[in-house]
Formats: C-alpha cells, sequence, structure tokens
C-alpha cells in the first residue's frame, strides 16, 4: 500500500478535509481553496490533480457542507441554447446578475440548441445539489423530465415556453406583440408579399411571432422554417433565390436577428440591394444589428431582463424555502426601424 492510499483510505473513512485533499495532492491548503474558488491563478495541471483529489476524496467545502446541512446551497442552474448568440450571453448576465444580488452562485449550461446534450445536463443538474433553475430551452424539451424536476427543486422558465407544462414561473417577452409591429411595419411601407423564416415548430416563441406577423401583414406569406442560426437564413433565402421561389417577395421576416443575417448574405450573393430590392427585418436586436450593413431593422427585446426577472423572481421563493406558484411576467418589446426596410420597388 502507497503512502497516497494509505491516506486516501484514512480520509475516506471520516469527513475529507482541505488539509486531507492538500496532503494527498502535494500542494498547501492554500492552493486548494484557490483552485476551488477561481479567485487566483494556478498551474493547470496542479489544478488538475487537486481536482481528481477532490473528486476521488468526496471532499466537500466548509461552507457547502453547512448549507447542505440546513436544505440549501445557495446556487442555482442556468440552462440556455447557444451563448455565442449575444441575445442568450445578454439573458445569462441578467441572470448572473440577479443571483450574485441575491447571494446566490450559478451554473451554466449551454446545449448547443442539440436535444441530447440538453437532456444530458438536465441529468447532471438532477444529480447535483442546487437550489433551483433557470431554463432557457433551445431544442425540443422533455416535459417528464423538467416535471420531474420541479419535483427536486423550483424551475423559472426565461424566453421560451414549455408545451403542456403546469405550474411554472414564466418570464418571456411579449412574442406576438414584435410579430404584430413587424407585420404593421412592413403593411405600413407598401408590402404585401412577404418571406418569413421562422424557428424550431415545436418552440413557442418563434409560433407566437409567426401568428403575429401573419394577424397583422394581411398579405401572401411564404413560410420556411429555420433553426434560429445564421446558416439557416443564408440556406434558406440561397435555395428560394436559386428556384425563383424569393422573385415576387419583398420583404423577409426573420424570426431572429442571426437568421436575417444570413439572409441578408444571400441576398447581398444574389446581387440584390437591401433595402431597394428587398427589406428585411430581424427580431431581438443583438448589438451587431446596429452595426452592419445596412443596419438591421429589428424587434428589440430585453434579454438581460428577462434573464434577471426570471432569476430574481425565482429566489424570492427559493429563499423563502416556498415553492414558486404558477405565474407570468411579460416583458414588452419594441420595433427599431432601421436601414434594411424601405417601401417595395418593382423589380
Amino acid at each position: 500500500m502507497t503512502r497516497d492510499t494509505a491516506h486516501d483510505r484514512s480520509a475516506v473513512r471520516r469527513a475529507a478535509s482541505i488539509k486531507d485533499v492538500a496532503a494527498a495532492a502535494g500542494v498547501s491548503p492554500t492552493t486548494v481553496s484557490h483552485v476551488l474558488s477561481g479567485n487566483r491563478p494556478v498551474n493547470e495541471q496542479t489544478a488538475a490533480r487537486v481536482r481528481s483529489v477532490v473528486n476521488r476524496l468526496g471532499y466537500v467545502p466548509a461552507s457547502l457542507a453547512r448549507s447542505l446541512q440546513a436544505g440549501a446551497t445557495s446556487v442555482i442552474g442556468l440552462l440556455i441554447p447557444d451563448i455565442s448568440n449575444t441575445f442568450f450571453a445578454e439573458l445569462a448576465k441578467g441572470a448572473e446578475d440577479a443571483a450574485h444580488d441575491l447571494g446566490y452562485g450559478l451554473i451554466l449550461c449551454n446545449t448547443e440548441f442539440d436535444a441530447d446534450r440538453e437532456d444530458r445536463y438536465l441529468g447532471m443538474i438532477r444529480s447535483r445539489f442546487i437550489d433551483g433553475m433557470v431554463y432557457a430551452s433551445g431544442s425540443p424539451p422533455s416535459r417528464r423530465r423538467l416535471e420531474a424536476l420541479m419535483g427536486k427543486f423550483p424551475i423559472a422558465l426565461a424566453d421560451e415556453e414549455v408545451e403542456g407544462l403546469s405550474g411554472a414561473l414564466i418570464a418571456s417577452a411579449d412574442h406576438e406583440a414584435g410579430g404584430r409591429l413587424v407585420g404593421e411595419h412592413l403593411r405600413a411601407l407598401g408590402h404585401r408579399r412577404a418571406l418569413m423564416l421562422t424557428g424550431p415548430r415545436d418552440l413557442r416563441s418563434g409560433a407566437a411571432r409567426a401568428h403575429g406577423f401573419r394577424q397583422a401583414f394581411h398579405g401572401d406569406v411564404v413560410e420556411r422554417t429555420g433553426d434560429f442560426k445564421e446558416e439557416s437564413g443564408h440556406r434558406l433565402v440561397a435555395e428560394l433565390l436559386d428556384d425563383g421561389g424569393l422573385a415576387d417577395r419583398t420583404a423577409v421576416f426573420a424570426a431572429n436577428d442571426l437568421m436575417a443575417f444570413g439572409a441578408l448574405a444571400a441576398l447581398r450573393e444574389a446581387g440584390l440591394s437591401v433595402p431597394d430590392d428587398v427589406s428585411v427585418v430581424g427580431f431581438d436586436d443583438i448589438r451587431a444589428a446596429s452595426l452592419i450593413n445596412p443596419p438591421l431593422t429589428t424587434v428589440h427585446q430585453p434579454a438581460y431582463d428577462v434573464g434577471r426577472t426570471a432569476t430574481a423572481q425565482l429566489l424570492q421563493y427559493v429563499s423563502r424555502g416556498e415553492v414558486p406558484p404558477a405565474s407570468r411576467h411579460t416583458l414588452p418589446v419594441e420595433l427599431k426601424v432601421r436601414g434594411s426596410t424601405a417601401p417595395p420597388a418593382a423589380r
């Protein structure tokens, strides 16, 4: 038996301490503290060795152990679909700020719009000690999995509803009103034939935006389904340009800004001018929307406030040890008219 193995077994027989971890990893207790807190930089090889020992000994920091004894950890989870999309980055910042202000930490899970990855994260979260979760769906969610999690800890839905999930706390922008604003704007400019690029059909936000747009546009709408990523906006518009399906369309409404960026690129590659030949409207008003050429007309939804509201509302109840009641917090949206829309011109 090696000296390290004997030490490990001795530590396992009782609750491992930070000194046990330090001894097994061959570092000082201060170094262990820096690795776990992230407050000071530590050599990556050393940090990996410390984390390995922490896992092997099952070490729980004293502050977390006290929280677990009290039935709370002061940590919540946040699940989002695409951290590279600045809309979700802003949502995450709002959630983290609200958690920090109330004395909570936050674990971020990024699913990349992948249903299997999302399912793995939900399973991981279920096995961890957290006080609640803010869920921003990006792929078809498992209602049963979420219902099971709601039986374990409180959940708030941010930006996206989940079909058939009852009793949830929801904070989102007014997606349908945003779609209506786009329809009213394009109709007022004189457009009567439009292409609409929607998000995944099983996400309620995209369906609400499409419904609002149709309500207000009162014109001929061709619809194509994308995935909220720039590549799908480019591909769908390029395909329609190739087969002549866009010849009589004077406007494009994309259900988010990234798909609008892809549409703009495809139109430009085809030699069409925006807005002289085709008007383009997005949704979200991410930071790049005002910086591209032409600046994008889009619906501003308050991503930061959505994340902050969902988290603050959730933690109001978590801090009191109560289950949040079913409630809805709908935040207003605003149309930002910029250079990508104009009255239609004959082509």
